[in-house]
């Protein structure tokens, strides 16, 4: 039934601080930040495997995503790199391989756009870049942007209209670009920052293309259409008393924003559709929810929703119906 959760634990020890889950090539994969390790839950065995880079050039791996290269990328925060492996490789670890570049200054997020380019969030160097998994190079299609409107950038959505956005850290603002100009950097935009709306954390989009944002310090959702940013009334704003930090967020296939309340040890479900306080519910307790920090479907028919137990060195899953 709804809210049921069932956690899934590594006996050997090999998931450390596990922050990004992704559904992926019909597994569950997630990264092990703490210890420099990939990992996979197998969607039959619920078993877990984790994988580390032989060259040891995958340090604190904090995002990934499949790409259309038939690998999963993902972003190297302590190294400076972006990295892939191959999931149908009979030797994952030994498929995986990062690459370098002196612009891929601290790569915190990462997403593929309908071309089937990978964008990502470069901290370290204030710019939001791109490039083409699918070449025989792909460093040589890597391409960066900056501007007064990419001030510590962190998590990152590709929406299905063409524009890429990101949270600013630094500022408490969103920042956006049209990935389909010819010059991406001259249309970066940003907006906020919105004190009384918290600062923006996490991102989802629901079946109306809609973006959903969690914020912190002031806990809350956060809702807006791309296509439709004119106008004072163009960003709304939802809060619960029962929040404390919501970060990894999601759509369910109950049409609802599920998102992981870190502080709180909670799985917290928003719906769009309720009144008042029926909106929100909110879901498990140690030592099934510890630390929640990213959450996403596997499989949009199944039921579920993933989440990393951070605090809990877990992987976790919810029922949203």
């Amino acid at each position: 039934m709804r809210g049921d959760i069932e956690v899934v634990t590594d006996p050997t020890g090999g998931v450390d601080q596990p922050t990004g889950v992704i559904g992926a090539f019909g597994d569950v994969w997630f990264t092990s930040i703490a210890n420099a390790r990939l990992g996979r839950v197998d969607h039959a065995s619920q078993r877990i495997e984790t994988f580390a880079d032989p060259a040891g050039g995958a340090a604190l791996p904090a995002n990934l995503f499949p790409a259309a290269d038939g690998r999963i990328w993902f972003t190297s925060l302590g190294s400076d790199r972006l990295g892939a492996l191959d999931p149908a490789a009979p030797d994952v670890a030994a498929s995986l391989r990062t690459y370098a570049d002196p612009r891929l200054a601290k790569p915190v997020a990462i997403k593929a756009s309908l071309d089937e380019h990978l964008w990502f969030t470069l901290r370290g160097s204030n710019a939001v870049g791109t490039l083409d998994p699918r070449t025989t190079d792909p460093i040589a299609s890597l391409r960066t942007f900056a501007g007064p409107g990419v001030d510590g950038p962190s998590a990152l959505f590709v929406h299905p209209g063409g524009s890429v956005w990101w949270v600013n850290a630094g500022t408490g603002t969103l920042g956006t670009l049209d990935s389909w100009a010819p010059d991406p950097a001259a249309t970066i935009r940003t907006f906020g920052p919105w004190p009384d709306r918290g600062r923006p954390r996490a991102w989802a989009m629901d079946a109306e293309q809609r973006l959903w944002v969690t914020t912190q310090d002031r806990p809350g959702l956060l809702a807006f259409d791309p296509r439709r940013l004119e106008g004072p009334d163009a960003f709304s704003w939802w809060t619960d008393d029962r929040l404390a930090t919501p970060d990894g967020v999601w759509c369910g296939d109950d049409g609802a924003l599920w998102a992981a309340d870190t502080a709180a040890n909670a799985i917290v479900r928003f719906d769009p559709g309720a009144d008042g306080a029926d909106r929100w519910s909110s879901y498990g307790a140690p030592p099934e929810v510890q630390g929640p920090f990213d959450i996403k479907s596997a499989d949009p028919a199944d039921g579920w929703l993933w989440f990393t137990n951070k605090e809990g060195n877990s992987l976790g899953r919810i029922r949203t119906v």
